[in-house]
């Protein structure tokens, strides 16, 4: 059934046949019983001459609907189905948006919109690290990270947060050296002295008097 119907659908010379009412007619009650899209992907363009409708098949993979988009769509068109694909993406909180959006604020937005949905903070927190803050700075990426390393540690599954912190670490070492974010010290200093008699504090070259209090060592004058 379905030979006959596209042998009869591809045009004809005269590219009369797709015109056809009775022949259109039969094809659009074919597409509602189908149940392989990519049967009803061949059956719409060849009935319509188009691929509008072809591109709102939403049970075609994203990335297939996009190749199609940038081979057959012009210029105008493919911005509009782009900037549509990628509302869409943001308000069900399909990630797969992010292909059109790449990891920018539009796509935290579909970020924040796939956590709301599924509860998958592992993804968004990874992902996310990846522009925060070597890119831009998002307060809902902070927010995510934070509930990942606590998440880990919940679990117990320390040397796995550690190895997060590491790579992200390593993320924003490269973001400072190649220019995108100015040097800071985002690790805080570990060890302080303190006279053990006044309580206060002996500066060590190189910090500046600076005072984090994490450990205390008092230092008896003699």
């Amino acid at each position: 059934m379905m030979s006959g119907t596209l042998a009869a659908l591809v045009p004809s010379g005269s590219g009369t046949s797709s015109k056809n009412p009775d022949l259109r007619d039969h094809c659009d009650r074919l597409i509602v019983r189908l149940q392989d899209p990519y049967f009803r992907a061949m059956l719409t363009h060849l009935a319509l001459g188009d691929w509008t409708e072809v591109l709102e098949e939403e049970s075609l993979p994203l990335r297939e609907r996009l190749a199609i988009a940038f081979q057959f769509l012009d210029d105008m068109a493919l911005s509009s189905y782009l900037r549509r694909t990628a509302d869409r993406s943001s308000t069900r909180g399909d990630i797969e948006g992010i292909i059109v959006t790449g990891l920018t604020q539009p796509g935290m937005d579909i970020l924040q919109s796939y956590v709301n949905r599924t509860g998958d903070i592992q993804t968004a927190a990874i992902l996310s690290s990846y522009v925060s803050p070597a890119k831009f700075s998002d307060p809902r990426v902070d927010r995510w990270r934070e509930a990942y390393r606590d998440l880990l540690d919940g679990f117990k599954l320390f040397h796995h947060r550690v190895a997060f912190d590491i790579d992200r670490g390593q993320i924003i070492q490269d973001a400072v050296q190649h220019g995108d974010i100015a040097p800071f010290e985002w690790a805080p200093r570990q060890i302080l002295i303190r006279c053990n008699y006044c309580s206060k504090a002996i500066s060590v070259p190189g910090t500046d008097g600076q005072k984090t209090r994490v450990w205390t060592i008092s230092y008896i004058l003699r």
